[in-house]
């Protein structure tokens, strides 16, 4: 599928659009953030580089729900079970590659980001003239004590989980009782604290048909927050459910939903086109240091505690499948991409695949998978 570019000067014309339609808000209480976003604009319209947008980063295995759906589940046990965490100090070396690579949201998520009591000290490892911190948490322990730490510790944005207006659904989900209504008070305790939330809802076939996509558009309307549509990714524990996938005339409701402000999906705003552009814009890193393109791809491109952030980001975007921004999850959407990468995945017996040990990378890839170092 070719670029989505409408000419010349498409590149200055998103971001710009960014800047206005979703980072608005948050250059009025953090105007600080303006130099650095003067310069990645430079660094991207006028050098033709690119420019890290977004960092994932899991600071812990440890998790107080079990859901069925989970991405990270493989991720969080192998590293629990070689307890090969992170330091602070490698934490905060990692963190400091991102932010150099451009990086201006770096999300602490999990298992549950809010299980680690170092949290409040990798927050402020971010200043605030280099980026904005969000946690994506379950809400489960964002009782009113909590949200105020994390304000005063410097947090901005709240990404919170919630795959159903239906109380029951979410609560099974989970399979924790009671975890609809901890998310309606997480949202009013983030609220007084002046904190911004975003309800993370994966978006299944099931859930468009069943009309759960218009409802949380109106359940986020009337909280007074945003929610994030995430596409379904047969990976972690859904890694043999293709049913879940959306549906071509599920995007045709999906798409229209995303025509409404409070409404996205992690390619809706992109540096340059919008779509999905894993390893170019963004890049999430597991609680022991490997690097991934985006949560639901499991390739490992190379760890921190033996490269640089930017090497591997170097490596991640001369990847084949990562040249160019495609419209749909490439996860969820690309059955090529799908049957050539991450099928075998599925049968490794890493939680994430060396990239360098991946038969289809070795064969396209053969002088750059000799050059990772483990």
């Amino acid at each position: 599928m070719p670029a989505l570019n409408d000419g010349p000067f498409a590149e200055a014309r998103q971001f710009v659009g960014l800047v206005r339609n979703h980072l608005g808000t948050v250059l009025k209480r953090k105007p600080q953030l303006i130099p650095k976003l003067a310069v990645n604009y430079a660094r991207m319209n006028l050098m033709d580089q690119d420019v890290l947008r977004t960092a994932s980063v899991n600071i812990e295995s440890a998790c107080n729900a079990t859901c069925d759906h989970c991405s990270a589940d493989d991720i969080m046990d192998e590293t629990a079970r070689n307890e090969n965490q992170l330091s602070l100090d490698e934490y905060r070396r990692a963190i400091d590659g991102f932010l150099r690579a451009g990086a201006v949201s770096v999300n602490l998520t999990g298992g549950e980001p809010l299980l680690n009591p170092n949290i409040y000290e990798i927050i402020k490892m971010v200043p605030p003239w280099r980026g904005v911190v969000n946690v994506q948490t379950n809400g489960l322990s964002l009782d009113d004590a909590t949200a105020r730490k994390l304000r005063e510790a410097g947090l901005y944005i709240v990404m919170i989980s919630l795959h159903s207006h239906r109380a029951e659904y979410h609560d099974d989900l989970l399979n924790v009782p009671g975890a609809f209504d901890k998310v309606m008070d997480a949202i009013d305790n983030c609220h007084r604290y002046g904190m911004d939330v975003i309800l993370n809802c994966t978006m299944t076939h099931e859930k468009v048909q069943d009309g759960t996509l218009w409802e949380m558009v109106r359940l986020a309307r009337d909280k007074d927050v945003t929610v994030n549509f995430v596409q379904p990714c047969t990976t972690g524990k859904w890694a043999d459910n293709k049913g879940i996938r959306m549906q071509p005339d599920d995007y045709e409701e999906f798409d229209k939903a995303m025509k409404l402000p409070w409404v996205v999906w992690e390619g809706k705003s992109n540096y340059k086109e919008n779509g999905c552009r894993p390893g170019l814009e963004r890049m999430y890193m597991s609680n022991a240091g490997d690097v991934i393109p985006c949560a639901f791809i499991h390739l490992n491109f190379g760890n921190v505690r033996k490269e640089t952030v930017g090497t591997i980001w170097e490596r991640m975007k001369s990847f084949e499948y990562f040249q160019e921004t495609k419209e749909r999850c490439i996860a969820s959407n690309d059955e090529t991409f799908y049957n050539e990468y991450i099928e075998p995945i599925i049968e490794h017996d890493n939680a994430l695949f060396p990239i360098e040990e991946h038969p289809k990378y070795q064969q396209t890839n053969p002088e750059e998978a000799a050059t990772v170092i483990r």
